[in-house]
């Protein structure tokens, strides 16, 4: 596949500024996923449309991911006006991009996602979409920050968002970034959640419970004691051997 192959180029109004541009998208039939991760990062064998997801405004810089449509207020739009734009160096983000470009393109829809005032839940999935990047890039540190980045907003949203309906997507999410993060008992806190709502989708039931298994076996490799339901250390120890049957 050569490097323009699978791309295509969307007009896009900015929704601060109101400017028109066109950027690069990856076309359906071109995601060819190979591995998909417990927290949905995904792999691909052609291009990676998770570059491609956030637009940039060359004239402003505002930039957003095209399905959340953010909604802005006059008294935001000129803060971020005279706050953002005005030292706005102009760049071209609509090209073609590679993963550190890509990693740009999140860190500037992070900072104007918190400028405009969206919603834990987007600024959560920024900064995961922005861990897995740095997961390409194999950047351990940067990867780890990011994730609990978007822990910490996820728990901010699934604790005060009323209007959260997503069948189980959210704690799931909470529970697998706090396994991966070492929250063990965080994590099977979650989990318990997901397993035992009977709103849940049977998705994330399946998904829950293989990620609680192998927090499971890796906590018996350990010779760490069980984590009970309610996120509590058993009396009992749990040995490797035992584990694997």
């Amino acid at each position: 596949m050569t490097t323009m192959e699978g791309l295509y180029d969307r007009k896009v109004r900015c929704p601060l500024c109101e400017a028109t541009y066109n950027t690069k998208k990856v076309l359906t039939r071109a995601v060819k996923v190979k591995e998909t991760q417990g927290d949905f990062f995904a792999r691909y064998a052609g291009p990676n449309p998770v570059h491609y997801l956030v637009n940039v405004c060359t004239l402003c810089g505002f930039s957003f991911l095209e399905k959340t449509q953010p909604k802005i207020t006059p008294l935001r739009r000129q803060t971020y006006l005279d706050e953002v734009a005005s030292r706005w160096n102009s760049r071209d983000l609509c090209g073609l991009r590679d993963v550190k470009q890509a990693v740009t393109a999140f860190k500037l829809a992070i900072v104007c996602a918190q400028y405009v005032g969206e919603p834990s839940r987007t600024i959560g999935g920024l900064c995961l979409h922005l861990a897995w990047l740095y997961r390409e890039l194999q950047d351990r540190e940067n990867e780890r920050r990011f994730m609990q980045n978007a822990l910490d907003f996820y728990i901010d949203c699934y604790e005060h968002d009323s209007r959260l309906n997503d069948e189980g997507k959210m704690p799931y999410l909470i529970g697998e970034l706090a396994r991966r993060l070492g929250d063990d008992k965080l994590a099977v806190l979650y989990f318990n959640q997901v397993t035992s709502d009977r709103t849940t989708a049977e998705k994330y039931i399946k998904l829950a419970r293989t990620q609680w298994a192998l927090l499971r076996e890796d906590r018996a490799n350990k010779g760490l004691r069980e984590i009970d339901e309610n996120g509590e250390e058993s009396g009992s120890q749990t040995h490797p051997q035992a584990a694997n049957g």
